[in-house]
C-alpha cells in the first residue's frame, strides 16, 4: 500500500537504491547462515546451534531493521489528494488481507462506518490494515479476540478508532507505543515501527493519534485526519 503513493521520484529511488544496497549483505549473511545450519546440524554440539541460531536472528533483524528505516522515510514522502470512497470496501479489503489470522484468532469483529466518507482513501485503508494487524499481532488465541473498529465522517476529517481486548499493556507502555522501534512482545523478530509510521502521516496531514485504555481494560487507538 505505501507503494501507491507519490512521493518525490528521485528522493524514492534514492531510498530505494539505499535500501537495497544496504539489506543484500544483512539477507546474504542470513541465508549463508541457514544453509551452514543445514548442511552441518548434524555435527554440531548444542551450544554451536544455539550461537548459530543467534547469529541468523541478529541478521534478520538487521535486515527488517534496514527494511523498516526506508518506510519511515517513505512515510515522510507521502503524497495524496483527497477522494471520495466507501469505507465498508476499505473494511472488507483489510478483513480479506488478515482473512486466515482473523479466523485462527476466532476474532470477533465489529465495524460502524459510515458508508460514504471524503478524504484520503489510500492513508485510510493503511492506517486500517496497520492497527487491525497489530491487534491480531498482541492477541492471545486461547481468549478469543475482539476488535471494533470505527470510521467517521466528522466536520474536520475522519476519525478511525480500533479498540481491542488483546493484550493488557500497562499504563507506561502506552506513552511509548508511537515512538520507534519499541516493542510490547520483545520476543517477535518484528521491528516495531508499524504505529511510528501511523504517527508520521496522521500528523503529516495535521491529525493526531493516542492510544488509551477503556475502563474494561481494552486498549484503542484513535486517530483524526484533517
Amino acid at each position: 500500500m505505501m507503494e501507491s503513493a507519490t512521493p518525490t521520484l528521485r528522493d524514492e529511488n534514492y531510498l530505494h537504491a539505499l535500501s537495497h544496497d544496504l539489506r543484500e549483505p544483512a539477507r546474504m549473511i542470513s541465508q549463508l547462515l541457514k544453509l551452514v545450519k543445514v548442511k552441518s546440524e548434524r555435527h554440531l554440539d548444542d551450544d554451536s546451534t544455539e550461537y548459530l541460531n543467534y547469529a541468523i536472528d541478529a541478521s534478520d533483524k538487521m535486515d527488517d531493521m534496514i527494511k523498516s528505516l526506508s518506510e519511515l522515510n517513505k512515510a515522510k514522502l507521502y503524497q495524496e489528494e483527497d477522494t471520495s470512497f466507501k469505507t465498508s470496501e476499505i473494511f472488507d479489503r483489510v478483513s480479506y488481507r488478515h482473512r486466515d489470522e482473523l479466523k485462527f484468532l476466532n476474532t470477533a469483529v465489529q465495524y460502524s462506518v459510515d458508508e460514504e466518507c471524503s478524504g484520503k482513501a489510500e492513508l485510510v485503508e493503511l492506517i486500517l490494515n496497520e492497527l487491525v494487524l497489530n491487534s491480531l499481532k498482541h492477541a492471545k488465541p486461547e481468549n478469543g479476540l475482539e476488535v471494533k473498529v470505527d470510521v467517521k465522517q466528522e466536520k474536520s476529517g475522519i476519525s478511525v478508532t480500533v479498540e481491542d481486548n488483546g493484550q493488557n499493556l500497562p499504563d507506561f507502555w502506552l506513552k511509548k507505543a508511537f515512538d520507534p522501534f519499541k516493542k510490547a512482545n520483545k520476543k517477535t523478530l518484528n521491528s516495531g515501527i508499524g504505529l511510528t509510521k501511523l504517527k508520521i502521516l496522521v500528523e503529516k496531514f495535521g491529525g493526531k493519534i493516542s492510544m488509551v485504555k477503556t475502563k474494561g481494560k481494552n486498549t484503542c487507538v484513535y486517530c483524526t485526519l484533517s
